[in-house]
């Protein structure tokens, strides 16, 4: 076989551009400490490595979040401690003003302390964290937890029915915060203003124990609540939806009148037995909120019909030419709409107003919460004012035990969730470092290997330098003389 010399030398070029190569990425990986620059060079491997960064940074990311939980938390267990102390000062004036021997100047004092705690205690319901989101509105936290209303005097609920959670594991969420509907308006009462689920908000029992520290008592009235959540309204396009509100119109003296609404097949004439039924339709129409949906129903019942003569004056305390709305008014409470009988009666035998609600077509009912034919009846006064006054610090009393469990218990939650944080925690970091020390081993390069490599391809390539050198003397011309 013979070989040229431009083949003997062309081999040797071959020789050294490929110990260059070798040597080329032995030294990137001294640089970077990586065994696996490229997929080629282990494409197991580095899947491998892909997947285990991938894993790191998500756990990287629940520890994040368990930090941001743990400050929001944090946030929300100072605020409950804040609640908390401002109802146990509530609870030592109600019992203060229990004292028969207190005058009014004595109980107008009270009462300015009572104020001022309604107002600490909205406050501290309102509270924001660093970013401006409200600690209490759940899902909805750029909206005031609480918001006062300038035509009653109540605060009301504006917050989100969900609570926000974080993914602090795999399969592990927790919740940031707690609902200030659960802690502050889902409170159990014994009071006869307690809604239809028994229920008052803590600031209506406080504002109950002002008034009622002024003097200043007031039947109350029938009211019920749907239970959805209606902030961005309800669309009756091409739909029909109609239903009867039945209301009790205010009679003159100690006359009694019914005390339960009709049954549904009673519903469909303009009165039944000293009940006011008007019809509301609001078929074809689109709410864009609660208050839209608010107005219009009040449009109705003060501009349809008037009320029959048998619910006006001489028969009633009502005018005669009195609208629907002398009777029952819609209100917004926060996201939620509800009915009020607006009209008592004033005989002083403890009869109520009513109010309750029935379908006639369509789907407004479930779709504002409500369910057929729910009724309440509100409480008229005893006789005599001392009575009221002892009668409502005793109920206040009683609310605002319920109201400080209801505190005592959301901070319970939250140390508890702050306890799972610490303990996740830990498990993300031990989780993190065994992912790291496996990904270590795939991807980093053992040195002592890679010197040995690089020393031995160092020779190898002055090797085939030399002996490229010797190939290209090698000519027969070199002996021809």
């Amino acid at each position: 076989m013979r070989i040229s010399t431009v083949w003997s030398q062309q081999l040797t070029v071959n020789a050294m551009a490929s110990k260059q190569t070798q040597l080329s990425k032995v030294q990137q990986q001294l640089s970077t400490g990586l065994k696996v620059l490229t997929p080629a060079d282990d494409a197991a491997g580095a899947v491998k490595v892909l997947d285990f960064e991938r894993t790191i940074a998500k756990t990287e990311q629940y520890q994040n979040n368990i930090a941001t939980t743990r400050g929001r938390l944090n946030l929300t267990e100072s605020a409950l401690a804040s609640a908390n102390d401002i109802l146990a000062n509530a609870r030592e004036l109600t019992i203060r003003a229990r004292n028969d021997t207190l005058n009014s100047e004595d109980r107008l004092s009270i009462k300015i302390e009572v104020d001022q705690l309604i107002e600490q205690l909205a406050g501290t319901a309102n509270t924001q964290n660093a970013n401006g989101e409200f600690i209490f509105s759940g899902d909805l936290s750029t909206a005031p937890t609480f918001e006062k209303n300038a035509t009653t005097g109540e605060y009301v609920y504006q917050g989100g029915q969900k609570q926000r959670a974080l993914q602090i594991s795999p399969t592990r969420q927790i919740a940031d915060g707690e609902l200030g509907f659960n802690v502050f308006e889902d409170v159990d009462s014994v009071s006869p203003a307690k809604d239809e689920n028994g229920k008052r908000s803590v600031f209506n029992t406080l504002k109950a124990l002002s008034d009622g520290l002024a003097a200043t008592f007031t039947a109350t009235p029938a009211e019920i609540t749907g239970d959805k959540f209606l902030r961005y309204g309800l669309d009756y396009t091409g739909k029909t939806a109609q239903f009867n509100l039945v209301a009790s119109a205010e009679k003159v003296g100690p006359a009694p009148f019914p005390t339960v609404p009709p049954t549904p097949l009673a519903l469909a004439a303009p009165t039944r037995g000293g009940l006011t039924v008007p019809t509301i339709d609001l078929s074809g129409k689109k709410f864009a909120d609660v208050e839209g949906m608010v107005t219009e129903i009040n449009n109705q019942l003060a501009t349809t019909d008037l009320l029959p003569a048998s619910d006006v004056a001489p028969n009633t305390g009502i005018p005669a030419g009195s609208n629907f709305s002398s009777v029952m008014q819609a209100r917004s409470n926060g996201n939620k709409i509800e009915f009020v009988s607006v009209a008592t009666s004033t005989g002083g035998t403890g009869t109520g107003s009513i109010i309750a609600i029935s379908n006639v077509a369509g789907t407004f009912l479930a779709d504002a919460g409500f369910t057929n034919n729910q009724s309440k009846t509100g409480a008229d006064l005893p006789v005599l004012p001392v009575q009221v006054f002892q009668s409502q610090l005793g109920d206040v009393l009683t609310d605002l035990d319920a109201a400080q469990g209801k505190v005592l218990q959301a901070s319970t939650s939250v140390g508890v969730r702050l306890n799972v944080l610490d303990d996740q925690e830990a498990q993300n970091e031990k989780f993190i470092l065994d992912t790291e020390t496996t990904l270590a081993q795939v991807q980093d390069l053992d040195y002592a290997e890679a010197m040995s490599r690089f020393q031995l391809l160092s020779i190898s390539l002055q090797a085939a330098q030399q002996a490229f050198s010797k190939a290209r003397e090698l000519s027969l011309f070199n002996y021809l003389r």
